[in-house]
Protein backbone atom coordinates (compact mmCIF):
# COMPACT_ATOMS: atom_id res chain seq x y z
CA UNK A 1 0.00 0.00 0.00
CA UNK A 2 1.15 3.63 -0.96
CA UNK A 3 2.23 5.87 1.65
CA UNK A 4 0.44 9.13 2.30
CA UNK A 5 2.77 12.31 2.17
CA UNK A 6 3.75 13.49 6.02
CA UNK A 7 4.24 17.13 5.15
CA UNK A 8 2.41 19.22 2.87
CA UNK A 9 3.10 22.69 1.03
CA UNK A 10 0.39 25.04 0.58
CA UNK A 11 2.79 27.48 -1.60
CA UNK A 12 2.09 31.40 -1.20
CA UNK A 13 -1.06 32.07 1.26
CA UNK A 14 -1.64 34.84 -1.03
CA UNK A 15 -1.29 35.50 -5.33
CA UNK A 16 1.97 37.28 -5.68
CA UNK A 17 1.47 37.65 -9.99
CA UNK A 18 0.31 35.52 -13.22
CA UNK A 19 2.60 32.94 -12.56
CA UNK A 20 0.82 31.59 -9.12
CA UNK A 21 -2.52 30.11 -11.07
CA UNK A 22 -5.26 28.47 -8.70
CA UNK A 23 -6.68 29.19 -5.03
CA UNK A 24 -4.10 30.34 -2.22
CA UNK A 25 -4.36 29.90 1.08
CA UNK A 26 -2.87 27.64 4.06
CA UNK A 27 -3.31 23.88 5.15
CA UNK A 28 -4.83 23.54 8.48
CA UNK A 29 -4.04 19.75 9.90
CA UNK A 30 -4.98 17.82 12.78
CA UNK A 31 -2.06 15.04 13.90
CA UNK A 32 -3.67 12.44 16.42
CA UNK A 33 -1.69 8.71 16.72
CA UNK A 34 -1.58 7.33 13.63
CA UNK A 35 -3.91 9.78 12.03
CA UNK A 36 -3.13 12.88 9.77
CA UNK A 37 -5.67 14.71 8.74
CA UNK A 38 -5.73 18.03 6.47
CA UNK A 39 -7.99 20.68 4.80
CA UNK A 40 -7.31 23.35 2.61
CA UNK A 41 -8.75 26.48 3.99
CA UNK A 42 -8.61 29.24 0.80
CA UNK A 43 -7.19 32.82 1.68
CA UNK A 44 -7.08 34.74 -1.30
CA UNK A 45 -10.52 35.44 -3.41
CA UNK A 46 -8.41 36.94 -6.03
CA UNK A 47 -7.50 34.40 -8.81
CA UNK A 48 -4.62 34.67 -11.65
CA UNK A 49 -5.36 32.73 -14.61
CA UNK A 50 -4.12 31.91 -18.01
CA UNK A 51 -6.33 32.07 -21.30
CA UNK A 52 -4.71 30.58 -24.29
CA UNK A 53 -6.25 31.84 -27.61
CA UNK A 54 -5.22 30.66 -31.01
CA UNK A 55 -5.51 33.07 -33.63
CA UNK A 56 -4.89 31.14 -36.86
CA UNK A 57 -8.73 31.66 -37.69
CA UNK A 58 -9.00 35.22 -36.67
CA UNK A 59 -8.54 37.63 -39.95
CA UNK A 60 -8.39 40.81 -37.99
CA UNK A 61 -7.40 43.32 -35.01
CA UNK A 62 -11.26 43.89 -34.41
CA UNK A 63 -11.98 39.79 -34.61
CA UNK A 64 -9.61 39.64 -31.97
CA UNK A 65 -10.73 42.30 -29.95
CA UNK A 66 -14.43 41.29 -30.15
CA UNK A 67 -12.92 37.81 -29.31
CA UNK A 68 -11.22 39.25 -25.66
CA UNK A 69 -13.95 41.17 -24.90
CA UNK A 70 -16.54 38.67 -24.97
CA UNK A 71 -14.39 36.54 -22.40
CA UNK A 72 -16.44 35.73 -19.38
CA UNK A 73 -14.01 36.98 -16.54
CA UNK A 74 -15.29 36.75 -12.52
CA UNK A 75 -14.47 39.94 -10.87
CA UNK A 76 -12.38 37.98 -8.75
CA UNK A 77 -9.97 36.47 -12.21
CA UNK A 78 -6.87 38.49 -13.30
CA UNK A 79 -6.19 37.01 -16.18
CA UNK A 80 -3.01 36.40 -18.54
CA UNK A 81 -3.58 36.41 -22.41
CA UNK A 82 -1.22 34.22 -24.56
CA UNK A 83 -2.06 34.69 -28.17
CA UNK A 84 -0.86 31.37 -30.21
CA UNK A 85 -1.07 30.08 -33.78
CA UNK A 86 -0.09 31.86 -37.17
CA UNK A 87 -1.73 35.97 -37.53
CA UNK A 88 -2.96 36.95 -40.75
CA UNK A 89 -2.73 40.87 -39.42
CA UNK A 90 -0.17 42.82 -37.16
CA UNK A 91 -0.93 42.73 -33.73
CA UNK A 92 -0.13 45.71 -31.60
CA UNK A 93 -0.51 44.76 -27.81
CA UNK A 94 -0.17 48.69 -26.78
CA UNK A 95 -3.28 49.27 -29.00
CA UNK A 96 -5.19 45.96 -27.89
CA UNK A 97 -5.16 47.10 -24.28
CA UNK A 98 -6.64 50.37 -25.42
CA UNK A 99 -9.64 48.72 -26.81
CA UNK A 100 -10.72 46.13 -24.23
CA UNK A 101 -13.04 46.68 -21.40
CA UNK A 102 -11.93 44.25 -18.81
CA UNK A 103 -9.17 45.81 -16.94
CA UNK A 104 -8.95 42.05 -15.24
CA UNK A 105 -6.50 41.33 -18.13
CA UNK A 106 -3.41 42.69 -17.06
CA UNK A 107 -1.33 40.32 -19.08
CA UNK A 108 -1.24 39.83 -23.45
CA UNK A 109 1.62 37.82 -24.09
CA UNK A 110 2.25 37.39 -28.02
CA UNK A 111 3.82 34.22 -29.56
CA UNK A 112 2.13 34.06 -32.77
CA UNK A 113 3.94 33.83 -36.26
CA UNK A 114 3.37 35.50 -39.42
CA UNK A 115 1.04 33.34 -41.80
CA UNK A 116 3.16 33.69 -45.21
CA UNK A 117 4.75 30.49 -47.13
CA UNK A 118 8.11 31.20 -47.30
CA UNK A 119 8.62 28.17 -50.41
CA UNK A 120 6.64 30.23 -52.35
CA UNK A 121 7.96 33.49 -51.42
CA UNK A 122 11.23 32.60 -52.05
CA UNK A 123 10.43 32.20 -55.50
CA UNK A 124 9.21 35.65 -56.15
CA UNK A 125 11.24 37.59 -57.79
CA UNK A 126 10.72 40.78 -55.54
CA UNK A 127 12.46 42.28 -52.57
CA UNK A 128 10.74 40.16 -49.94
CA UNK A 129 11.46 37.05 -52.22
CA UNK A 130 15.11 37.95 -52.29
CA UNK A 131 15.34 38.65 -48.91
CA UNK A 132 13.62 35.21 -48.41
CA UNK A 133 15.83 33.28 -50.90
CA UNK A 134 19.14 34.51 -48.65
CA UNK A 135 17.85 34.01 -45.79
CA UNK A 136 16.71 30.12 -46.54
CA UNK A 137 19.94 29.64 -48.20
CA UNK A 138 21.70 30.76 -44.42
CA UNK A 139 18.99 28.32 -42.77
CA UNK A 140 20.58 25.18 -45.30
CA UNK A 141 24.38 26.39 -44.22
CA UNK A 142 23.62 26.86 -40.55
CA UNK A 143 20.62 24.35 -39.77
CA UNK A 144 20.99 24.14 -36.12
CA UNK A 145 20.37 28.53 -36.35
CA UNK A 146 16.71 27.50 -38.65
CA UNK A 147 14.78 29.31 -35.17
CA UNK A 148 16.69 32.89 -35.25
CA UNK A 149 17.01 32.47 -39.27
CA UNK A 150 13.07 32.10 -39.08
CA UNK A 151 12.76 34.91 -36.27
CA UNK A 152 14.81 37.41 -38.88
CA UNK A 153 12.17 36.00 -41.87
CA UNK A 154 9.45 37.35 -40.04
CA UNK A 155 10.89 40.50 -39.09
CA UNK A 156 12.46 41.48 -42.24
CA UNK A 157 9.13 40.98 -43.50
CA UNK A 158 7.37 43.09 -41.23
CA UNK A 159 9.75 45.52 -41.54
CA UNK A 160 9.43 45.53 -45.84
CA UNK A 161 5.71 45.27 -45.59
CA UNK A 162 5.61 48.32 -43.25
CA UNK A 163 8.27 50.47 -45.09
Amino acid sequence: EKEKPKIAYPGSMISLGCDEHGEHGMIVGEIEKGKIKVEFVPLDKKEFKEIEIDITEINSKEELIEIINELKIKENEFIKIILTGKRNFEININLIYKLIYNKNIIKIKNFTKMNFDVEMLAKENTLKGIFVKNIMEKIKEEPEKKELFEKAIEIGLEVIENS
